[in-house]
């Protein structure tokens, strides 16, 4: 078992293992937390940001204390309306079908983030299939089926693309020796005449001047 292996195997686990504590619930509304929250910096930045100037004098960190100000303050509050309906969730008879499908969203989520740490290393670490990490690797073929599909769900102005690797190229190689294409007979003779021909036209051609 290779370093990426374990990797792999921890990552799943663990995630399954928090998402099975938190509930599906809980999981689905923390996620939805951090998206609410920078979705609302994101907007409420050009708001707050001159207020936040008006108190500091430096604009770069009155930047800075704008956008964090409104991600924490949008997180707390979400976080606190997560806490409080999964509550009720757990607490009911759905309680373990809850933590059930957490176990499943978790074990997703953690291949999401193995396949996105796939095309980091791929992107931006510029590694390759053939590095120490990734060599012998049972889990890369998995790995990078997830990452090609992940990268081909993300918009096209990423540029996110799941190398094929020498794997998928061997694989062309030996499929088109095993069905080669078939030739049609005399495609590869030259269409045009032979000296000796062209010759004996330009003779006849002469001779009937």
């Amino acid at each position: 078992m290779s370093v990426a292996d374990i990797v792999v195997l921890v990552s799943v686990v663990l995630s399954g293992i928090i998402s099975l504590r938190l509930g599906l619930v809980r999981v689905i509304l923390g996620l939805g937390g951090w998206v609410g929250a920078t979705l609302a910096t994101i907007y409420g930045y050009s708001y707050a940001r001159p207020y936040a100037r008006d108190w500091i004098g430096n604009e770069l960190i009155a930047d800075i204390a704008a956008g964090a100000a409104i991600f924490v303050v949008s997180m707390v509050v979400l976080t606190f309306i997560s806490h409080a309906i999964a509550g009720g969730v757990r607490d009911s008879s759905f309680g373990m079908l809850d933590r059930s499908f957490g176990l499943l969203a978790g074990l997703a989520i953690g291949g999401i983030f193995v396949c996105g740490g796939y095309l980091f290393s791929q992107q931006v670490m510029e590694m390759t299939d053939q590095s120490s990490f990734y060599r012998g690797a049972k889990t890369l073929p998995l790995v990078k089926r997830g990452a090609t599909v992940l990268a081909s769900a993300a918009p096209h102005g990423w540029g996110l693309t799941a190398s094929t690797g020498p794997e998928k190229n061997r694989d062309s190689q030996f499929r088109s020796l095993m069905s080669p294409k078939p030739r049609i007979r005399g495609a590869e003779r030259d269409p045009g005449y032979k000296p000796a021909e062209r010759s004996e036209m330009d003779r006849l051609i002469r001779s009937h001047q």
